[in-house]
């Protein structure tokens, strides 16, 4: 317990890197922002000059939010070229965080640190990054296509109960449950693999072993980290999110507060992440060399050759 809570005290001590959390926040609202240029000549030809979009401007609560749903209706090409442009925006972001995760691992809990320290790390682990998340990726098709599969056969042999039986809801709760659990435990073998990286130059294979030594015995304390970040992350965003959502703007200076409120849940999310990877960079600066050491010693056994018979 006093180590999970160093862990999580790591996790914000990692929030005073403020420039590294500003990077990622302002590269999400850069990608945004790209996403959203396709509907601007629409926004301004309906905003500019008209009472509807001084209404909207100002997030008048009564009215904004319908006006926003009528303008969405009536213009839908224009939206749905930025929905096509934010999907490929969103792929663009999942790059850029398998590109910045490189470099996070590198430095993050070992002092002061250049852009030129962050970013030369991040470059050198990007490929590797990039076949850790393609494993992620097939595990967890496989993972979820069994777990779903077999919630899906236990509800076969319930088809002859009523749709509010006792037996119906519970199976629902276990289903969510054990997706939950499935996504945060191959969360953590995801993260702890690219982090391997900071203790040794392993291929992406070795760093999923490295990733499973490093859980070993310690499966509840670092789901335990992980559920704490979501959930307090998750909280904080979504307050800062409905704040944004509700707050009237009546004055220019109030409109710069509702901007600038609504970066903050970007600057939130950014922060979440980077307090999260402080969290779990501690948690392995403890468990790294015993997880080396197991995972050498995998590789030595698959590759020492057998004993002669002669």
């Amino acid at each position: 317990m006093e180590q999970r809570r160093a862990s999580v005290a790591a996790g914000f001590a990692a929030l005073s890197h403020h420039k590294l959390v500003l990077l990622l926040a302002a590269t999400t609202a850069l990608i945004g922002w790209t996403a959203a240029v396709t509907a601007l000549p629409t926004l301004q030809e309906w905003v500019g000059g008209t009472l509807a979009g001084d209404a909207f401007i100002r997030n008048n609560p009564t009215q904004a939010p319908g006006l926003f749903f009528d303008l969405v209706q009536q213009k839908w090409p224009a939206f749905e070229g930025m929905r096509r442009t934010a999907g490929w925006m969103g792929a663009v972001g999942v790059v850029l965080q398998m590109f910045f995760a490189g470099g996070i691992v590198a430095v993050l809990g070992r002092g002061r640190f250049g852009f030129g320290q962050f970013l030369e790390p991040a470059r050198r682990n990007f490929w590797h990054n990039v076949k850790c998340f393609l494993i992620f990726v097939l595990v967890a098709l496989i993972a979820f296509g069994i777990w779903l599969g077999a919630a899906f056969g236990v509800r076969k042999l319930l088809e002859d109960a009523p749709p509010d039986a006792g037996s119906i809801a519970a199976l629902r709760w276990v289903c969510w449950a054990g997706v939950v659990l499935i996504f945060a435990a191959l969360s953590l073998l995801y993260d702890f693999a690219r982090a391997a990286r900071r203790y040794a130059g392993l291929g992406a294979i070795r760093s999923y072993r490295f990733a499973r030594h490093a859980l070993s015995g310690a499966w509840l304390r670092a789901l335990g980290l992980w559920f704490f970040w979501a959930i307090l992350g998750g909280a904080a965003v979504l307050v800062a999110f409905y704040l944004a959502w509700v707050m009237p703007a009546v004055s220019p200076v109030g409109i710069l507060v509702m901007l600038i409120l609504q970066f903050g849940v970007l600057w939130l999310r950014s922060a979440v992440r980077v307090a999260a990877w402080g969290s779990y960079l501690d948690f392995l600066d403890g468990r790294a060399r015993h997880a080396i050491a197991a995972t050498a010693r995998i590789r030595y056994t698959v590759a020492a050759p057998a004993p002669s018979s002669l």
